[in-house]
């Protein structure tokens, strides 16, 4: 798993980087409502998510999936304020199969 917080953070795969930078693009006026970025890679487990997150990813209501070509993106707002968190999941092999079942069946398509 990897935490991304600021936009300088390296991210080997290009279609990645480009959605993470639009996150960052998006949020530029208001840049403290992102708590962070939370890219799942294979062999996460839901437990290490929640324990990061601080509330369970298949039981919390997200805002939005998108789908995109290689990823899901998981948006969750978790105060008044519009403060929150993206996910994004790979759609790769080692993936939670549950979580990859619920991104496919509530996602929106996307670009890239």
């Amino acid at each position: 798993m990897q935490i991304i917080r600021d936009p300088v953070t390296g991210v080997a795969d290009p279609d990645l980087r480009t959605l993470i930078s639009r996150v960052f693009t998006c949020v530029s006026d208001c840049p403290e409502i992102l708590g962070f970025i939370l890219v799942v890679e294979p062999g996460d487990t839901l437990a290490e998510l929640e324990a990061q997150l601080g509330f369970s990813i298949l039981d919390r209501r997200q805002e939005f999936i998108q789908e995109h070509d290689h990823w899901f993106e998981l948006v969750f707002v978790t105060g008044q304020d519009g403060y929150g968190f993206e996910v994004f999941l790979s759609k790769s092999d080692g993936i939670n199969p549950d979580l990859l079942a619920m991104c496919q069946r509530y996602a929106t398509p996307g670009s890239v």
